[in-house]
């Protein structure tokens, strides 16, 4: 396959090394090479080439959830921990290494992806329908990067009344002379809901891989539910979950085989996964090989969450005891990535989420108070079939919500953001970190904007406390 033949192509600000930045790019090593993109086989290259970035250990073969949940409440560090502690710590500083990263490879994704939507290529007829969806496709991860980036970079969407606070650049087409400044959260969230807007009306709801390791018109309607219910556009949160759970192309995976979720890929209840080939997975740099003991094992699921579950549920598979835990450390390992070879599937997005999604939709808004709670008990009664079903209503009803949240989603990088759009502060209970309370709205929550970005472009703002 040519997957790095797109992936070639530099923005203006992208980061190229420790030591180089755009400034010092020339414009052979710039120019977006849009004129490579003469056939289907070069699209379908290029397209393969952007999954392949974002599968990198840099961002969704480790750090994309990883960071997020070690900055939250849900996972302890364990005592020889020495990845990413900073983050555990919350004193990550402007030349780190791993936030320089993921903002190098988002970038990188983000120009491949604007040089398939900006080629003006013309294609016969006959592959009309293919290119359309790889389009589609392009515009699709564009937004999905976009909206990684803004909530990793960015406070949330209602840090601020109008989202008006600054969110990351919008860099849409190649400009040598340009050096952009940061867009606002909503301006960013605005171009992610138009780009998967764009991809719905160009894809078909069936993936090019005929499984979930690609993306589909019905699996972009689930990207844009989450992107909405972190709006709190609660309407069209409720619209596109609704669309997906409808379609009845996703099933989830019953009580009596839950953990097969996990060690299964492109099960029936997954809705996007970012796939591990032997020729693409991350190996022990994945996240199998931050959580195992097989592996680095520096982070282990913290007691604040795991004694949240009932001693009949199902989710409890996903832990295991470990012997050789002590003290606070012990008692468990956490298990959702079993394979320390790395060639576990990442679940993006799955249909339990939806259900979430449109219950807390529908219970913030009270469009539907009993679909809300149905929703809910989808979720829950699946996990342990012998509870009751709900019937809270109010303030009541949008806990247990959040509560189901970070029991089913747990160690799938959403607790943070979960805690940062409820404007709640993060209490580590059982805590093995020096720091217990982080406030709601400290700016430790948010990465730093890297110091080679900020040093090379004078225009990037850096965010408060950096």
């Amino acid at each position: 396959m040519k997957k790095d033949r797109i992936i070639a192509i530099i923005a203006l600000f992208l980061l190229m090394s420790c030591s180089e930045s755009f400034l010092e790019l020339t414009p052979q090593q710039s120019v977006a090479d849009t004129e490579a993109l003469t056939s289907l086989e070069d699209f379908e290259s290029s397209i393969t080439g952007i999954y392949n970035k974002i599968s990198g250990s840099e961002y969704y073969g480790r750090y994309m959830f990883l960071i997020p949940d070690v900055l939250a409440d849900d996972v302890k560090q364990n005592a020889q921990a020495n990845r990413i502690e900073d983050y555990a710590e919350h004193i990550v500083r402007v030349s780190d290494g791993d936030a320089n990263n993921l903002w190098t490879s988002m970038y990188e994704g983000i120009n491949a992806a604007n040089a398939i939507i900006n080629s003006e290529v013309e294609l016969s007829d006959a592959v009309s329908d293919e290119y359309n969806h790889i389009l589609g496709e392009a515009h699709a991860l564009r937004a999905l990067i976009y909206f990684d980036m803004v909530r990793l970079f960015a406070q949330h969407y209602t840090f601020t009344p109008d989202g008006g606070h600054l969110g990351v650049p919008l860099v849409l087409e190649f400009d040598l002379a340009t050096k952009p400044s940061r867009n606002s959260v909503k301006e960013v969230y605005d171009q992610v809901i138009s780009d998967m807007n764009m991809a719905i009306s160009l894809m078909n709801d069936q993936s090019r891989s005929g499984n979930s390791s690609t993306l589909s018109a019905i699996a972009v309607k689930a990207l844009l539910a989450r992107v909405y219910l972190y709006k709190e556009d609660w309407a069209n949160a409720e619209a596109m979950a609704s669309e997906v759970i409808a379609s009845g192309q996703f099933d989830l995976i019953p009580n009596d085989n839950y953990y097969s979720l996990w060690t299964t890929d492109n099960s029936s209840e997954s809705i996007f996964e970012i796939s591990m080939t032997e020729v693409d997975n991350v190996g022990g740099q994945g996240i199998a090989g931050l959580y195992l003991r097989q592996g680095f094992g520096d982070y282990l699921p913290s007691n604040d969450v795991t004694s949240l579950y009932d001693a009949d549920d199902a989710r409890l598979a996903t832990f295991e005891i470990d012997e050789l835990l002590i003290g606070d450390f012990a008692p468990f390992r956490m298990v959702k990535y079993p394979d320390i070879n790395g060639f576990d599937n990442v679940k993006v997005i799955r249909l339990a989420e939806l259900y979430l999604i449109r219950a807390e939709a529908r219970a913030r808004s009270g469009s539907n108070v009993t679909g809300a709670q149905d929703d809910l008990d989808m979720v829950r009664q699946r996990a342990l079939p012998v509870a009751t079903d709900n019937s809270d209503t109010g303030t009541a009803l949008v806990d247990a919500i959040l509560i189901e949240r970070r029991l089913e989603l747990a160690f799938e990088g959403q607790r943070l953001w979960d805690l940062m759009r409820n404007k709640m502060d993060i209490v580590r209970t059982q805590c093995t970190s020096s720091i217990c309370f982080i406030p709601y709205a400290s700016d430790t929550v948010i990465l730093p904007i890297p110091q080679n970005e900020t040093d090379a472009n004078p225009n990037i703002e850096q965010n408060p406390g950096y």
